[in-house]
């Protein structure tokens, strides 16, 4: 009786049942991907790279912000310890983030390294987070990085304009993402030269400047300036010099840089127990875009609490046993 059913079930005189059965999951799911992916049928990828040091086995699919910008810290191979605190203060603000409408990229920015324990632990950081850009140079100030690392940037990242915006900063810097975003959301994306102006306020300085030029705690170019910087004779004669001042110098020679801010008092300078207050250095402020200065951990701590990054406290860790 058995062996007559088993052979009736496989007969090749009707469609097979067996076969239906089969196909009952494959439809279902082809029925679920079309209507998850349906405005975009590119399958999730299942492990992201480190670009943005939050790793991942499910991103989400991807959304067009409305602008992107480029945070580029200017470091050094044997500061350690600085990058790995930033990268901590950074992490709540980076992409991917609750306001998908912006995008925000950390990279950290050095010359070549030629010290063999700089090499080791700087390709581990490079491993780990792979956030950090080599130049082919030696390393500097003002003698030639800024415009070395503006030059190479669109062979870096391409020439489709991957950024609105590229920020070039120092990492004794700390800047309020949030507001600095707010405050480049109704900017041109073009001609957009952006920063603290000095001199300011008439601040007469004891050297000749050539221009008001954006200082070099940090400053905001559009992505245009920045392929203008790389394929411009101007720049790449005059490299040498206090950079932020060459930098103000190379968008008045070629009349760039027309769409300007200054960000005067909200970018200022720290200012320590004994200094006074001028028009680039005060006491902090609730409305800060950024603040410079901050070269010792004692000053980070104070501006991290100031702002509220954190409260500065511990709790004790508890560990709950329960066999």
């Amino acid at each position: 009786m058995m062996q007559l059913m088993m052979r009736s079930f496989f007969s090749k005189e009707r469609p097979s049942l067996w076969l239906y059965l089969l196909s009952i999951p494959c439809v279902f799911l082809l029925l679920t991907f079309f209507a998850v992916y349906r405005n975009d049928l590119r399958l999730q990828s299942l492990l992201s790279t480190c670009d943005n040091h939050v790793p991942s086995f499910l991103e989400p699919v991807s959304v067009k912000p409305d602008f992107r910008v480029l945070i580029s810290v200017f470091t050094t191979a044997w500061t350690f310890e600085r990058r790995h605190l930033l990268r901590h203060v950074y992490s709540k603000s980076l992409w991917p983030a609750d306001n998908i409408t912006d995008y925000v990229d950390l990279r950290f920015v050095m010359c070549n390294i030629t010290d063999e324990e700089h090499v080791t632990m700087v390709s581990l950081e490079i491993m780990v987070y792979n956030d950090i850009i080599v130049l082919n140079c030696t390393e500097n100030v003002n003698y030639g990085k800024t415009y070395n690392f503006f030059s190479s940037l669109p062979d870096i990242f391409g020439h489709d304009r991957l950024y609105d915006y590229v920020v070039k900063t120092d990492d004794d810097t700390y800047w309020r993402l949030d507001k600095l975003l707010a405050s480049l959301r109704d900017k041109p994306r073009n001609d957009v030269y952006y920063g603290l102006e000095i001199p300011c306020n008439g601040t007469e300085f004891n050297f000749w400047i050539p221009t008001p030029f954006m200082t070099g705690l940090g400053y905001v170019l559009s992505w245009d300036l920045v392929e203008w910087i790389a394929e411009s004779e101007v720049p790449v004669n005059h490299t040498m010099g206090p950079e932020d001042m060459m930098l103000g110098w190379w968008l008045r020679m070629d009349e760039k840089g027309n769409n300007r801010y200054n960000n005067a008092p909200v970018m200022y300078d720290f200012r320590g127990d004994e200094q006074e207050p001028n028009c680039f250095r005060h006491d902090l402020t609730g409305d800060t875009i950024a603040v410079h200065r901050l070269k010792e951990n004692s000053r980070w701590a104070t501006v991290l609490k100031y702002f509220n990054v954190t409260d500065g406290h511990i709790k004790p860790f508890k560990f709950d046993y329960n066999p």
